[in-house]
């Protein structure tokens, strides 16, 4: 007789009593899975419910295409999952998805938010919502910026090839007095962001404003978009700046929890 078990925190109360419950098991095998169970004891153990039903679930689930037999010894997520990704993945659009989190960011901070995309060593503004202050920002949806001088570059370019982030810095685009002068100045700060989460721009773009970015991360844990609040020095003092940290880092975090990321994903892409 199989033992009682603890049955897996992925499958909700509601669920245990109902018709649905079939359905949460099924989703819970495919989650233990992906995170390694890969043979009937581990799935059993991961998901919490007896052997034969396991072992039902894994059938129909291979049967499905859902999964993938191996040899006949374990198992791995199957084709159909694949292409389901591929769909999934065609029909993201970034600013729809975004534009709830950046509304809601405008809305607590009263400030201008901008949603940003790297396109070779210049940020395209993909959204933008306007604060509640008197201060109106000069952007637009579409702009193009240098990379090197804005918050939204730093964060985009966090992730990438230092060579990449070399070469996006050029003398000739700097624009204010305060703007990184050299381009060791500009992967210091970029390597900032990759050990703080956010990025600055302490009047580099435009003098008497101020940025913090943070990036956003797609499925694999790639830095994909960025999002920032802006706003004038008046705004932006430095203890300010320092509680805006969290805000700006839980709004890119939801929108990329949207997007499929989890913070392991994000943390093996680093690593890689």
């Amino acid at each position: 007789m199989d033992e009682d078990r603890t049955e897996s925190p992925l499958i909700p109360d509601s669920a245990k009593d109902s018709g649905s419950q079939v359905l949460w098991r099924s989703l819970a095998v495919l989650e233990a899975v992906s995170a390694g169970a890969d043979d009937l004891k581990t799935v059993t153990e991961a998901v919490g419910i007896n052997r034969s039903t396991t072992h039902r679930l894994l059938s129909t689930l291979v049967k499905a295409g859902l999964l993938r037999r191996l040899n006949g010894k374990g198992y791995q997520l199957g084709p159909k999952l694949i292409e389901l990704g591929f769909r999934a993945h065609e029909q993201v659009h970034l600013p729809t998805i975004a534009r709830p989190h950046l509304e809601d960011l405008s809305a607590v901070t009263n400030d201008t938010v901008h949603l940003g995309v790297l396109e070779g060593d210049e940020v395209i503004y993909l959204d933008k919502v306007s604060g509640r202050r008197s201060l109106e920002m000069r952007s637009r949806i579409g702009q193009r910026m240098p990379a090197q001088c804005t918050s939204l570059g730093k964060a985009l370019l966090s992730d990438k090839p230092l060579s990449l982030q070399r070469s996006c810095f050029t003398p000739d685009g700097v624009r204010t007095p305060a703007s990184c002068q050299t381009v060791e100045a500009f992967v210091g700060d970029i390597q900032a962001v990759r050990r703080d989460g956010v990025a600055f721009d302490m009047e580099e773009n435009e003098p008497g404003i101020r940025c913090i970015a943070a990036p956003i991360r797609d499925a694999r844990g790639a830095v994909i978009a960025a999002v920032s609040i802006s706003s004038s020095l008046a705004h932006m003092g430095e203890d300010r700046l320092q509680a805006l940290r969290t805000v700006i880092r839980s709004a890119a975090d939801a929108i990329s929890r949207d997007l499929g990321w989890r913070p392991l994903s994000a943390e093996l892409s680093d690593a890689s």
